[in-house]
């Protein structure tokens, strides 16, 4: 069960604990496991078993900054609904509670010993690919929990996990149910079918200017103009400020001597090894034996090199007398490395098992890692110190910017003595495209009181890392119904498409109208100047035609041999399909392999046990008595 369980998660739980953020304790808390202290005021009961404030205030906590971590770095808390966050965080805290329920009263268990093979078999607290129980207590400590913690964790999770599994794996198709799903899925259709494409009767039609007049007149509720501010702005920006910065060489080289150690690379060995293989003809006694033969060989003057050439199974390296030359740390699997980089330089090690076998390994050269010249850094070192100088300038303009425009009446003061240019911008709503002032953290205070009506100047904002910007309300614009000549051009746009599409759709109808009647849809088709194309055997999950167009033809009913029904349909976009239903093949359980046969049925078994699971929740959920506070 646990197999199955790590195949499906792909190692979800270790993941989330490197992440520092354990799906079980950020969405339900550690009380939704261990249970809450007595006496704790509880946020709700399921089944008279409560659910803890302290765990429910845990887990509202871990869901934030899991929402937060994802919004990345310029994450705003106060784009969180609360109400939503809330709910999302009880509901979960309740629906983990009805699950434990159910799987404790149903006896389900499983080992100390099982969770603690799962725990050592993660890749996540190993190091070198062997467990370390000191990487795990470390990454534990780091999320905030217990070993004991996690352990309970991941048995509560096994146990709830159970009957998902128990139901999936017992599901299963009949013989004929199978042969039934596989003629449907692998049904072909031959069909013919055209397009009416709107495009090309939009320049031909033609809209009146009443038209869009009486359009208007009969829409105007829509026109709807949302209430909106002409402000006045100032920004700052530290891409406009690193172009006016300067750095002179004498900076460049002192932070070029301050800093080049920094710059020194990594120490590399060149090494040479006799590899003895471990494989199908040679066991690892045979292997340790023949490694322990050369090793006296070379102990008894051999040459490294010819004894290399003769006898190493690594063949890459075996012709140039077992040079690998030099590499750093990083390079070679941990067992090799750890006892290379403890070598003299010239000195032979013992053997050394690896997974590929027994190594021989010999250090030819250390290899220090120098610091590059000046001249090869100047450019890198001035890049970061134009950077840095920016900082600095970007931090001490935005503290004054801030400064004068708090205590000024407007923002000419602020502009004219910072040298920053005074901007200004009509009309700016919750529907406004620009990039500044469509920013969430300018919407949020741009209809405020204290700008609106008290005609403050804004704080300063910062919109992103080293872009701020600090705005004022000249005037605030009442909603209202938008003036005939601000929406005509939209109007005549939407009335001109309108009717492209309407046209189109006479033409298909018109198609059809004459094929249902017995003519030919090829010649039809030529005579009104369009593309008639026939598909033979297409498959049901065909991408080579329209997705619309072979949903439709697919849910065309077949019917008699001698009879082509006809359909008609408008696209999405507006344009419109025509298809002609002309045979339909089944298809046949016998033609598919019996691995393709095999896999169709245990998708549809786990599809179909998927099901049986929702429905096993809804009934366990539906049964149980909740009580929220």
């Amino acid at each position: 069960m646990l197999q199955d369980i790590r195949k499906s998660s792909q190692g979800t739980i270790a993941k989330i604990i490197v992440g520092l953020i354990a799906v079980t304790f950020a969405l339900f808390g550690v009380e939704s496991i261990v249970g809450g202290m007595a006496g704790e005021p509880e946020v709700a009961t399921v089944n008279g078993e409560g659910i803890a404030e302290s765990a429910y205030l845990r887990a509202l906590e871990g869901k934030r900054r899991q929402i937060l971590a994802q919004m990345g770095a310029n994450a705003d808390p106060d784009l969180i609904d609360d109400a939503l966050l809330k709910k999302s965080v009880l509901d979960g805290l309740v629906e983990q509670s009805i699950l434990k329920q159910d799987a404790v009263e149903k006896d389900l268990y499983v080992s100390d010993q099982a969770i603690d093979r799962y725990i050592a078999d993660i890749d996540s607290f190993k190091i070198d690919g062997v467990f370390s129980n000191e990487r795990l207590q470390s990454l534990l400590r780091s999320a905030g929990l217990t070993l004991q913690d996690y352990r309970d964790s991941l048995r509560t999770e096994f146990m709830i996990a159970q009957p998902r599994s128990a139901l999936i794996a017992s599901s299963f198709l009949l013989e004929g149910e199978r042969n039934e799903i596989i003629a449907i899925d692998r049904q072909q259709r031959s069909f013919g079918a055209l397009e009416v494409s709107k495009s090309d009767y939009l320049d031909s039609v033609v809209v009146s200017d009443e038209e869009v007049v009486a359009d208007y007149e009969a829409n105007k509720e829509g026109f709807v103009k949302p209430e909106s501010v002409d402000v006045s702005f100032v920004e700052i920006k530290h891409a406009d400020l690193l172009t006016d910065v300067t750095v002179t060489e004498d900076e460049l080289r002192q932070m070029y001597e301050s800093e080049k150690i920094e710059y020194q690379g990594e120490e590399e060995r060149a090494a040479s090894h006799i590899l003895i293989a471990i494989d199908d003809e040679t066991n690892e006694e045979q292997a340790l034996a023949k490694v322990n033969d050369i090793a006296q060989q070379l102990s008894e003057g051999a040459e490294f090199a010819g004894l290399a050439k003769e006898h190493s199974d690594d063949e890459g390296s075996a012709t140039q007398g077992g040079s690998l030359g030099a590499a750093a740390k990083g390079v070679y699997v941990s067992e090799f490395e750890d006892a290379l980089f403890s070598l003299e330089e010239g000195k032979i090690s013992e053997p050394v098992k690896t997974e590929f076998g027994y190594h021989l390994i010999r250090l030819d050269e250390v290899v220090s890692g120098g610091v590059p010249p000046f001249e090869e850094l100047q450019e890198r070192l001035r890049v970061r110190l134009k950077d840095q100088k920016a900082d600095q300038a970007y931090a001490e303009l935005a503290e004054q910017l801030a400064d004068i425009s708090y205590a000024s009446p407007d923002l000419i003061e602020p502009s004219e003595e910072l040298s920053l240019a005074l901007g200004k911008l009509a009309s700016v709503s919750s529907e406004t495209l620009d990039p500044v002032f469509s920013n969430p953290k300018v919407q949020r205070v741009l209809f405020s009181d204290d700008l609106v009506k008290e005609g403050n100047n804004s704080e300063l904002i910062e919109l992103s890392d080293g872009h701020g910007v600090v705005f004022r309300v000249e005037q605030y614009n009442a909603p209202g119904i938008k003036v005939f000549d601000e929406v005509a051009e939209s109007i005549r746009e939407q009335l001109v498409n309108d009717k492209a599409v309407d046209f189109a759709a006479s033409v298909g109808q018109a198609f059809i109208a004459r094929v249902s009647s017995g003519e030919d849809p090829v010649i039809v088709a030529q005579d009104m100047g369009l593309d008639w194309s026939q598909y033979d055997s297409v498959e049901r999950n065909s991408r080579d035609l329209s997705p619309e167009l072979m949903a439709k033809v697919f849910a065309m009913k077949a019917t008699a041999e001698d009879e082509k029904p006809v359909l008609g349909f408008e696209s999405l976009v507006g344009n419109y399909f025509v298809a002609r239903l002309v045979g339909v093949s089944e298809g046949d359980a016998q033609a598919l392999t019996e691995v393709e046969q095999k896999s169709i049925v245990r998708v549809l078994g786990e599809s179909l046990g998927a099901q049986d699971y929702g429905n096993y929740q809804t009934s366990i959920k539906t049964a149980a008595v909740v009580e929220e506070f």
